[in-house]
């Protein structure tokens, strides 16, 4: 079977173009990165892919000192005698929301720090905070400890409220958006 000849479309002049759909609607093609300017002027939180050595770097962007995240992909005992110590925190990778505010956590227990992801998108940025403002002995940064004596008692879901208002943290999540 021979192949069909390709249509020519016409524009508003009537000349023929070859351009395709994608260029006719959008000014550049919609799967590219997003630009510096487009990060800056969005509102929420973008997507990002979950990669260690971006949180590492989002880490040391946020001011924390002398903690690194390391990718773990099994938990038997053999993996974890390899993790370097001391371990704070481990962050699982699955999607749940308790829908139900009578189920949800109003307060957390005396000296832990926890936020609910109450932001689409978030969850790199918010399972962070989390582990890193419950190690006592870790230098967060300027901005990190205002945050965390600010919010201290506030409800997780309030935290998680307050993370989606915090331009510090947002910018620096957004920077990693492709």
């Amino acid at each position: 079977m021979a192949p069909r000849p390709k249509r020519r479309r016409l524009t508003k002049s009537g000349e023929s173009s070859s351009e395709g759909p994608i260029s006719r609607v959008y000014d550049q093609d919609p799967s590219a990165p997003a630009t510096n300017e487009e990060r800056s002027r969005w509102k929420g939180f973008c997507e990002i892919e979950s990669e260690p050595a971006f949180f590492n770097v989002m880490l040391r962007d946020f001011g924390v000192e002398g903690v690194r995240v390391q990718e773990v992909v099994s938990l038997d005992s053999d993996m974890l005698a390899y993790l370097p110590r001391p371990v704070y925190g481990l962050i699982f990778l699955f999607k749940w929301r308790e829908e139900d505010p009578d189920k949800q956590e109003p307060s957390c227990p005396e000296g832990i720090w926890f936020a609910n992801q109450t932001i689409n998108n978030a969850c790199a940025s918010v399972a962070l905070l989390n582990i890193v403002n419950n190690v006592p002995e870790l230098k967060l940064g300027e901005h990190l400890q205002q945050f965390k004596e600010f919010t201290a008692d506030f409800t997780p879901a309030l935290r998680g409220d307050a993370i989606g208002n915090f331009e510090f943290v947002k910018t620096i999540h957004n920077s990693f958006a492709r």
